[in-house]
């Protein structure tokens, strides 16, 4: 089955959505009267973790499980997408649908280098090899790569931060230049200046295109500053739908009144009372090699970090910040410089006694273990060896090695994290992101650390559980007296939990720039 698009010739909506429900085993996941796209426009859907946002982008790619119930109309230019064939979607999907996916690290083949995949993607289109390529080259240019352009091409996806990911994801997506394009939270990863170029980017493209834009996201500075149109979802219902002014106006929701108070203002970590050093950095650097290429990562890096301190690491994606977190806890080994944890020389195999919270919870967990099993199989290989110990909460021991005594500190932990124990025997992908990122929060703490690495940790959350795991981490500081290093890209949140700001600029330390005060 080929079906023809007639694009210049659409008389109103480009994308039409009708009385769209979806539901598993009679629950009801969502339920959308309407919602329509014209083209040219940017339109925003908002709502916390679980209200049907990425359900309905996946509505319209076709991507949605068969276990699920469909009922409903999604049309494009007037053409019914509901029950076509996937030979039909094959047709469809890049050519007139893109889609940038939340998660870039899952979504990219781990196993094929970054050109690759790209070029992959543009052939499936475009059969001529000379102009697939510069279709791939120009969208990285545009999407400011250009400068590295060699590296992201011969790069795997584990070698490039989240930043650069997540930019190769757009440029998949809008290789052919679609007239509908799809973003399952585009910026999520990025830092504060680059999230806005990379808006910039995508209002140019869908406005010289003529392309609309259907854009998933929790950040709600950047869907007032862009979004012609809002929708606003919880628990799979539609609750406003409007123009931006309208949604978030004085007459706004009082559900979208409480995602804008959600979000971070002020300070709310107190000063420090005692400066008792536990970590110490001196010239710290990481230079990469490989085929005639170098990449100093990191230079110079100096500083001291305190006992109940929180230190923001703030630059620009690629400038070196996840870079200093696998240093630090032994993913990497420094190239030059010392650290000492403790007023001792760091271990250079793991676990060094500073443990991390991943920029992506999805990824970095194993899909094929129980949220219990991940965290009592930390218990175990921390406690292996120790005899006649058992946990009190006193002094995080164990009298007595068994699994079921390592199954009940695990246990202990996810209470205090405040995970959902009915999602003990879950897998991750049977749970919200707010409840995965509390899991690997409680897996971190399995091995009693000093100093706790948080990459990214509420970047891809909605405001509502941002704030919740916020509040966590403020309250374990507190309680356990631990140091965090918070890398971060989000200005607001790095004002609100931190001590001190640190911001990196090609793997440096430097004074914070004005157009980041700016932003």
């Amino acid at each position: 089955m080929v079906i023809t698009f007639a694009w210049m010739t659409v008389n109103g909506p480009l994308l039409s959505i009708r009385n769209l429900q979806i539901s598993i085993n009679g629950n009801s996941l969502l339920s959308l009267d309407s919602l329509d796209v014209n083209p040219g426009e940017i339109h925003g859907i908002i709502g916390e973790s679980g209200s049907g946002k990425s359900l309905t982008l996946f509505g319209v790619m076709g991507l949605l499980s068969p276990a699920l119930s469909v009922s409903g109309s999604i049309q494009l230019n007037g053409i019914e997408l509901m029950g076509l064939s996937e030979t039909a979607w094959r047709g469809i999907r890049g050519k007139e649908i893109g889609m940038i996916f939340q998660e870039p690290m899952t979504a990219l083949n781990p196993q094929m280098r970054c050109g690759k995949q790209l070029m992959e993607s543009a052939l499936i289109h475009e059969k001529d090899i000379e102009l697939a390529k510069g279709k791939v080259e120009r969208k990285l240019m545009q999407l400011g790569l250009g400068d590295i352009l060699d590296r992201i091409l011969s790069a795997y996806p584990h070698q490039l931060s989240g930043g650069q990911r997540q930019r190769v994801m757009i440029a998949m997506a809008c290789v052919h230049e679609p007239p509908l394009i799809l973003a399952d939270e585009p910026t999520t990863a990025l830092d504060s200046v680059a999230r806005q170029q990379v808006m910039r980017d995508l209002e140019r493209i869908c406005k010289d295109q003529g392309s609309s834009l259907l854009w998933v996201s929790h950040e709600l500075d950047l869907v007032k500053q862009y979004a012609e149109g809002v929708t606003v979802l919880k628990k799979g219902v539609c609750l406003a739908q409007g123009d931006s002014l309208t949604v978030f106006g004085e007459q706004a929701h009082l559900y979208v009144k409480e995602l804008i108070e959600a979000m971070p203002s002020g300070v709310w970590v107190k000063p420090l009372v005692e400066f008792l050093p536990v970590l110490e950095i001196r010239d710290l650097g990481k230079t990469y090699q490989q085929k005639g290429w170098e990449v100093k990562a990191l230079r110079g890096f100096t500083d001291i970090l305190h006992r109940g301190e929180t230190l923001a690491i703030v630059g620009l994606s690629g400038s070196g910040k996840s870079t200093l977190a696998k240093l630090l806890v032994a993913l990497e080994l420094p190239t030059e410089g010392s650290i000492e944890l403790n007023s001792k020389s760091l271990n250079r195999r793991p676990p060094t006694g500073i443990q991390m919270v991943f920029q992506d919870p999805y990824s970095s967990l194993n899909p094929n273990d129980k949220s219990i099993d991940a965290v009592s199989e930390v218990v175990e290989w921390i406690n292996k060896g120790k005899k006649n110990v058992d946990y009190t909460k006193e002094n995080n021991t164990f009298m007595h090695e068994t699994k079921s005594g390592c199954r009940e500190k695990a246990m202990a932990l996810l209470r205090e994290v405040g995970f959902d124990l009915r999602l003990a025997e879950a897998y991750p992908h049977e749970m919200s992101g707010g409840q995965r990122q509390r899991l690997c929060i409680a897996r971190a703490l399995a091995s009693d650390p000093k100093v706790l690495i948080l990459d990214e940790a509420v970047a891809a959350l909605d405001p509502l559980v941002q704030k919740q795991v916020l509040d966590l981490l403020l309250g374990l500081q507190r309680d356990r007296g631990l140091a965090y290093i918070f890398i971060t890209h989000n200005l607001e949140v790095a004002r609100a939990i931190a001590h001190r700001i640190v911001f990196l600029e090609k793997g440096e330390q430097q004074p914070l720039p004005s157009d980041w005060l700016s932003v």
